[in-house]
């Protein structure tokens, strides 16, 4: 059990920093701190179905390029999607009011998937030198594991798609949507797929370099997502009393969003993220537990 422990917290690390990175990162508003927590909460949940799947279908090993595209890829972006699809993207105004809003909560999913693929990682990778009270294997195996799983994969990953399913949320032609779900789709496949063969042939520099490519792309986008924010226009329309108003919903619904505050300063103080903190920190052990739980219960119903 303290095995179990140490690594539930240990797998979080960097990963609570990322969540809180991009939590932030819309400067005009905050997501509402209970709706993240839920998604974060599923994007654990999901790496169910992604284990489950995987024990189910023949899928024998296919080399590098089929177990970066297919097995991780195709099969994780696709339960991550089905989820997006099934919860985020039916949020209503204002848990879902612009579309860096979708950037937010896939990133968040993301992170939440990542937090419970690490602990499996770790607790799966380090169990049997500690069982068999092998500290020096131990510490080998943990500080490898730890380098390995320290780069910010799913999080970018999928918040790179969120920009493409956030545009097509708040598109009126269905058409027009779907071509862009599926852009977003193979987008995320194709993003993770290249992490995973870098991370495989090309080491840490490579990977590295992939990744801060991936951070610089987010950060372009993200900044083009802002200068079109209906929470900015607002700032405008309310400081210098004119300007166009594009968007589906009249100016005073966008006024009282929660997590918005004029004229644009965003509410701060602990209060504003205490569910947040709480269930990280206190309750994320008890929900790693639960989720481990439901894992292997899935895995004896298929006959793992």
């Amino acid at each position: 059990m303290s095995l179990f422990i140490q690594m539930i917290y240990l797998a979080a690390g960097l990963s609570i920093l990322y969540i809180f990175v991009l939590y932030r990162s819309n400067p005009f508003r905050r997501l509402p701190a209970t709706t993240v927590t839920v998604v974060f909460t599923l994007g654990m949940i999901a790496v169910i179905p992604v284990v489950v799947i995987n024990r189910l279908l023949p899928l024998e090993d296919g080399g590098i390029l089929f177990n970066a595209f297919v097995r991780a890829g195709l099969i994780e972006e696709g339960v991550k999607f089905l989820i997006i699809a099934i919860t985020i993207w039916r949020f209503k105004f204002p848990d879902l009011a612009e579309p860096i809003d979708l950037v937010i909560y896939c990133g968040i999913l993301g992170v939440g998937f990542g937090i419970y693929e690490d602990f499996w990682f770790l607790f799966g990778g380090t169990y049997p030198a500690w069982t068999g009270d092998d500290i020096g294997q131990f510490h080998r195996a943990l500080r490898m594991l730890i380098f390995a799983r320290a780069f910010p994969g799913h999080i970018i990953i999928n918040a790179l798609a969120g920009f493409l399913l956030g545009h097509a949320r708040f598109l009126a032609r269905p058409r027009d949507r779907a071509l862009w779900i599926i852009g977003g789709f193979l987008f995320a496949v194709l993003l993770h797929g290249l992490f995973n063969v870098i991370a495989i042939t090309g080491g840490a520099i490579p990977l590295l370099t992939y990744v801060t490519f991936l951070i610089g792309i987010f950060l372009h986008l993200r900044r083009r997502m802002l200068e079109r924010s209906p929470f900015r226009a607002l700032i405008g329309l309310i400081t210098a009393g004119k300007g166009e108003w594009p968007y589906p919903r009249p100016p005073v619904d966008y006024l009282f969003a929660e997590g918005f505050a004029w004229p644009g300063r965003v509410k701060g103080g602990m209060f504003q993220v205490f569910p947040l903190v709480l269930s990280l920190f206190i309750l994320y052990p008890v929900l790693v537990m639960g989720v481990y739980l439901a894992q292997r219960v899935g895995l004896w119903l298929v006959g793992g």
